[in-house]
């Protein structure tokens, strides 16, 4: 099995304040694009998958608790960019959610940001379901 290099762009943790996010996503953008990764993607695609994953952390895993923190991480290797956003919640079922993957309610005000997401990034969680990983295809 051949080892793919990996080059790691972004390893911090932010507090989960509602007012600080926009700061957050544009910072870990401005990182992630200046690391000059040729993603698959644009820039304002990565920034709204960013911005949904970030807002669900920080939302339903930290529910807005400023003592909580979220980590995210992001790194590069050959073929892709990989994010991940790990919560301090209790995690919940992701069975719910692939399913939903499949037949969303884009009409709904809630539950759509996973949809989208998923427009722009192979998504996975962890089994307890506080950490989201998204795969993000590099340009060849």
């Amino acid at each position: 099995m051949v080892q793919q290099d990996k080059s790691y762009i972004v390893n911090e943790l932010y507090p989960s304040d509602q007012k600080k996010r926009k700061d957050i996503i544009d910072a870990l953008c401005r990182k992630i694009v200046s690391s000059r990764v040729c993603m698959a993607i644009t820039p304002e695609e990565l920034y709204l998958s960013l911005d949904e994953a970030i807002t669900n952390a920080m939302e339903h895993g930290n529910r807005w608790d400023r003592r909580k923190t979220i980590n995210v991480t992001a790194m590069a290797d050959s073929k892709n960019l990989h994010v991940t956003i790990t919560d301090q919640g209790p995690g919940f079922d992701t069975r719910d959610i692939k399913a939903s993957l499949k037949k969303p309610d884009i009409l709904s005000r809630r539950g759509r940001g996973i949809y989208i997401i998923n427009q722009f990034c192979k998504i996975s969680w962890n089994k307890t379901g506080n950490q989201i990983h998204l795969q993000i295809k590099r340009k060849a």
